[in-house]
């Protein structure tokens, strides 16, 4: 049990290095002078997508869609709240929680099962696969990407 008491711990710092990587991923598109409606898509998306599968997770009934479109700055805070509610989820569970199997539809309708430790790399994951798509989308526009690799974060809060 010690080691999943362990990867739970590394779940919660997972989703503090998540959310200041989205963060970080926001404010990068504040400034830039040409404007793409796909940067704010994709944001949008990857925090949607967090709070979906939470929703999953605790087996809620509330229907979030995946491609609503918010600002920069709804998405940062939309993105600390739902960190904030993974991490009591993970804080809450007992070790055996983490092996749980959730029972899901997908948004095609799609029916899954997956534990609850596979749903909380796949959202981790997902978010950093989009945060690429947007630096390169950034960089493509002649902004300069944020850095958001989990080294940086490591050195910056490691102190």
């Amino acid at each position: 049990m010690e080691n999943i008491t362990k990867l739970r711990n590394q779940f919660i710092h997972l989703f503090k290095y998540n959310d200041w990587a989205t963060r970080a991923t926001a404010k990068s598109l504040e400034g830039l002078e040409k404007k793409d409606e796909r940067l704010g898509e994709l944001l949008s998306h990857l925090v949607a997508a967090q709070k979906i599968w939470l929703n999953r997770v605790l087996e809620r009934d509330i229907h979030v869609s995946p491609w609503d479109k918010h600002s920069v700055q709804e998405c940062i805070s939309q993105s600390t709240f739902v960190t904030a509610e993974w991490i009591n989820l993970l804080e809450s569970l007992s070790d055996k929680a983490l092996e749980k199997r959730i029972e899901y539809r997908n948004s095609k309708g799609e029916k899954y099962v997956n534990t609850v430790k596979d749903i909380v790399m796949q959202v981790i994951n997902h978010s950093t696969y989009h945060r690429a798509q947007i630096a390169q989308r950034v960089k493509t526009l002649g902004g300069k990407p944020v850095v958001t690799d989990y080294i940086v974060y490591q050195r910056q809060f490691q102190k």
